[in-house]
């Protein structure tokens, strides 16, 4: 049977299939792969775009934050590489974690939304391969809004970041070193046929996977909200990359 690609949706022999995709960038311990994405789409996602970094780049640095967070003051298992970021430190300070920010990454306003919007579409990436992979979903015509923007950049994504009340949460032994991407551990994840939600490295989002209106978004944050009662205190729309607690600061409360 011949191998089509997720993304450009091309079979073979028009595009090959010989480069290992990791789902979750292997930069952040991932392990698992995608065999239904083509090289020539694998490496975009790698690639530099009009800025200086990839697509996984702005996820893997996006993340990095939060994996070495938690991994911090734990024995590990398997040997984890050493912390890299362009962007990001972590020093102890009183026995306290404390985010230390490189010049590189810049705070004024357009750089922050450059910045979230290629985490987000790195994060559109992540969510259809690991579907694809997980439930072999992916194909049908319903997540052409997902190709279209992760991959193509056509189009505009609204991305939901959850805002915890507490900084506790489930996370199994090991997680950290090797992260998986869940559609469905904790009853407040509330997904529909529209929207989504995903956990991550203690980080919940939600976005859109068709197209929606607005009375069809206005009704998904209300169910999805009252999901996560006495769990989560608001959903914030991501505009810049600082709208996500990277750091977990949730946890130092």
């Amino acid at each position: 049977m011949k191998l089509k690609c997720l993304w450009c949706l091309n079979e073979e022999p028009k595009v090959t299939f010989e480069k290992k995709a990791h789902t979750i960038p292997k930069s952040l311990g991932g392990q698992n792969y995608n065999k239904n994405v083509c090289d020539e789409c694998n490496s975009f996602f790698g690639n530099k775009q009009e800025v200086n970094y990839s697509i996984e780049e702005a996820l893997k640095e996006t993340f990095n934050i939060t994996r070495r967070r938690l991994l911090m003051g734990t024995k590990q298992k398997r040997q984890v590489g050493k912390f890299k970021s362009r962007f990001f430190d972590i020093k102890e300070r009183n026995g306290k974690p404390r985010l230390v920010v490189k010049p590189s990454f810049r705070l004024n306003s357009t750089y922050q939304r450059e910045l979230s919007y290629y985490f987000k579409r790195g994060l559109y990436k992540m969510y259809l391969e690991e579907l694809n992979r997980q439930t072999d979903k992916g194909f049908e015509s319903k997540y052409d809004v997902i190709r279209n923007f992760a991959r193509y950049g056509n189009g505009t994504a609204t991305v939901l970041y959850f805002n915890r009340v507490a900084g506790m949460m489930m996370m199994f032994a090991r997680e950290a070193e090797t992260p998986i991407l869940y559609f469905d551990r904790m009853k407040y994840l509330y997904s529909n046929e529209q929207f989504v939600e995903i956990e991550f490295l203690g980080h919940v989002f939600g976005f859109p996977i068709t197209l929606f209106s607005k009375s069809d978004f206005d009704n998904y944050i209300n169910k999805s909200l009252k999901e996560k009662q006495g769990f989560f205190k608001e959903a914030k729309v991501i505009d810049k990359l600082t709208d996500v607690d990277l750091s977990l600061r949730i946890m130092n409360d």
